[in-house]
Order: C-alpha cells, then structure tokens, then sequence
C-alpha cells in the first residue's frame, strides 16, 4: 500500500484540528460562540480561525492560536486579529498574543511522522468529544 504523501497528511491535519477547534467548546447542541464577535451558530458553520496566519507552521497547529470564529471575523474582517489578540490575553492570560506572534518566526517543518502523530493525536481529542 502507497503512503500518502506529507501534502495529503497535511491537508487531513488540517481538516481534523479546523474541526476540533470548532467542536470543542461546542455546547450539547452543537453551537459555539465566535471567539472575536460572539456569534452563536452551530460548529459546522463556524471556521477555524488563526491568530498568527496559518503559513507560520510554527503555530498553525497551535490550540490557543486557533479559535472559532464566524466567517465574517474570519474572512470579512481578516481575522479581527487585534481583538483576537485582546481576547487571547483575557482568556490565556496577559503576554499570549505577543508569544504567539514570537512563536510564529520560529521554523518548523513537519515531516511525514510528525503529520501522522499530530493526526493520532487530534483522532483521540475528536472521540473525546462524542
């Protein structure tokens, strides 16, 4: 059997994590807040939202840099990232957004086992959920 490749792992990491982000905070009915405006809507309405873009590999993996968010402070208004970041402090404590900001210049390419442990691992916080 041919191995997927690290573009196809990458792609099934980044469908897992955007799905976790948007159902762990989820109530028992399926809806979540926004992170940046407050919006209810149920999880598979919401998007996953990075604090530092997602191209900085260093934290698109990152549990506090990606929060749930509705498309219009996702896409519309490019991430509302200064009230993300306000927010990050307020609920991670004070310093996280600059840290975050710092971690994102950090290098960090994922290799093949490193994409297939981040999937085990987001699997197991998924069926922790249901």
């Amino acid at each position: 059997m041919k191995k997927p490749t690290v573009t196809k792992l990458k792609a099934k990491a980044d469908k897992l994590f955007s799905e976790y982000i948007r159902r762990r905070f989820a109530e028992f009915d399926g809806f979540v807040s926004c992170f940046t405006c407050g919006v209810k809507k149920h999880w598979k309405e919401q998007q996953a939202g990075h604090f530092a873009s997602r191209r900085h590999m260093s934290t698109r993996f990152d549990y506090k840099n990606v929060q749930v968010q509705c498309q219009a402070c996702n896409i519309w208004n490019q991430g509302q990232q200064w009230k993300f970041g306000q927010y990050l402090d307020l609920t991670y404590g004070h310093g996280t957004a600059e840290e975050l900001m710092q971690k994102s210049k950090e290098i960090n390419k994922m290799s093949r086992i490193d994409y297939e442990i981040l999937i085990e691992e987001i699997k197991e916080k998924l069926s922790e959920l249901d």
